[in-house]
């Protein structure tokens, strides 16, 4: 018998989950599949709620991953960074539904029911904002502004005609409004 890996059930789980649904998925279902006992899968995971919440994990980590390795161009101000990065967040996000739409919705909706996961990836998304742009304390608040642009629930409007210029429109007030707190801050 081959070495059972998290790899290997990982990807067993993603096929039969794509074919059932998560919900219709059980243990039984992906160590019949793999040619081992459902007990096997209970050295790698608790049950199937902690392999889904990893699962999850790794596919968020893997589409996001782009994301938090960017860096601006060289001698690139901080404000262009920062839009530019957060236009290729909404360009990730928009790529991932629509070319990947069952495994979007699937992990997606399973991520927005688990507000660990949700917090967690929205930490680091804000971390990233104040990385780029310097400004301390602001990431998150960055992020909520610009949630119609990376949240699932609005996916279906991110190819809607006038999305970018909503999107230039948004950031114009996002960085106003910076820019008056870093004045006010200033003095």
């Amino acid at each position: 018998m081959a070495i059972l890996s998290e790899e290997k059930i990982f990807s067993t789980a993603e096929a039969i989950i794509l074919s059932k649904g998560i919900n219709k998925t059980t243990l039984l279902d992906i160590a019949k599949r793999l040619g081992v006992t459902h007990a096997a899968l209970y050295k790698h995971f608790k049950n199937k709620e902690d392999l889904l919440q990893k699962l999850a994990l790794k596919w968020l980590e893997n589409t996001s991953r782009p994301l938090l390795e960017w860096s601006p161009k060289e001698h690139e101000d901080a404000e262009t960074a920062l839009h530019d990065w957060l236009w290729l967040l909404n360009l990730t996000k928009r790529d991932l539904y629509i070319n990947h739409q069952k495994m979007f919705l699937l992990y997606t909706n399973y991520i927005e029911t688990n507000s660990s996961l949700v917090s967690n990836h929205l930490n680091h998304l804000a971390k990233k904002v104040e990385e780029i742009s310097g400004w301390e304390n602001q990431g998150m608040a960055v992020m909520t502004a610009f949630t119609y642009f990376h949240n699932p629930y609005f996916a279906e409007r991110w190819s809607n005609s006038d999305h970018q210029a909503l999107f230039e429109q948004v950031w114009s007030v996002v960085c106003k409004s910076i820019q008056c707190i870093r004045h006010v801050q200033a003095k």
